[in-house]
């Protein structure tokens, strides 16, 4: 059985790196699944519909890398992502903008690096975005267009520690957001310990021997999807919605066999939020959520360290 897996896995990946930069992702494909404790929103009116309405959700993650190439000393690779925020609520709630099913995303990550000098190297990542409730025919306005665009450098003698620094950019439902963003990739120079920070996740962690790792994580985790031609409670027309939340928490590698990881982690979501916003950009309705408590399970096919 191993065999046929690793089989499998290399007619996947072959032309693949064997190592990983700053601002790449090491788990090159897996599954996952974050279950979300239960929550409420908050500083509601007894006739808002979300009123002592508790709610739970959880998220399936689906990833898969895109085979590697190189145009001269320019290497071209990424992963495709799909993941589904599937809610459930103690009450139900007639379909509309406010009540929150089932959203689904597809994510590609594509990442071009092109070095230059003995130390340094540009850098662009792409990540067009599809996310919708899939209730209407798909259309342009489920489109995110995202991306991270700069310059990285290495530096100590080892080259164990790399900064790259850029502008993010993003476009979605006619507005551009640019914002500064910054990756730091670390290795200690005894191999023990790791640091990753790129926007908009945090690692770190130590190794305990060659099979395990026990760490910290942390991400901001949003999802806008199209809700055109709704109108909220009110009767004011949405565009679309925004689902976000900062999550933490500590975690746990553990080697199965070969480049195969288990990965659990649990800790805490907070600044929870369900945003409603007009065409214009203007936010329309605002749903604070309070803070839960989640799990999550990470099998995954790991390159380089």
């Amino acid at each position: 059985m191993k065999k046929v897996l690793s089989l499998v896995l290399l007619a996947l990946f072959i032309g693949l790196p064997n190592k990983f930069y700053a601002q790449l992702i090491t788990d090159g494909a897996g599954v996952g699944v974050t279950v979300n404790g239960k929550s409420s929103f908050k500083y509601l009116s007894s006739e808002n519909p979300y009123f002592g309405n508790e709610f739970k959700y959880t998220t399936y993650d689906y990833w898969l890398p895109i085979p590697s190439f190189k145009i001269g000393r320019t290497r071209i690779l990424g992963t495709v992502n799909y993941r589904i925020l599937d809610f459930t609520f103690d009450t139900e709630i007639v379909v509309s903008p406010n009540y929150i099913t089932k959203i689904q995303e597809i994510k590609p990550t594509i990442v071009v690096r092109r070095p230059f000098g003995k130390r340094w190297a540009t850098f662009g990542i792409l990540i067009p975005t599809v996310a919708s409730d899939f209730k209407n025919s798909f259309s342009m306005n489920d489109m995110v267009f995202d991306g991270i665009f700069g310059v990285s450098k290495k530096f100590g003698g080892k080259s164990n520690l790399e900064i790259g620094i850029g502008p993010h950019v993003m476009y979605a439902f006619g507005k551009f957001l640019i914002t500064p963003a910054i990756s730091v990739d670390y290795k200690s120079n005894d191999g023990k310990w790791f640091a990753q920070l790129y926007w908009p996740r945090v690692n770190a962690f130590r190794k305990l021997g060659n099979s395990t790792q026990v760490g910290v994580a942390g991400s901001i985790d949003w999802t806008l999807h199209n809700l055109q031609n709704y109108k909220n409670n009110e009767g004011a027309e949405i565009d679309y919605a925004q689902f976000s939340a900062i999550h933490g928490g500590l975690q746990i590698s553990q080697r199965l066999f070969d480049s195969f990881w288990l990965q659990l982690q649990g800790g805490v979501g907070f600044a929870n939020s369900y945003t409603l916003f007009s065409s214009k950009n203007d936010t329309i309705s605002k749903y604070k959520a309070k803070e839960m408590p989640y799990v999550k399970m990470m099998l995954t096919y790991r390159f380089g360290k």
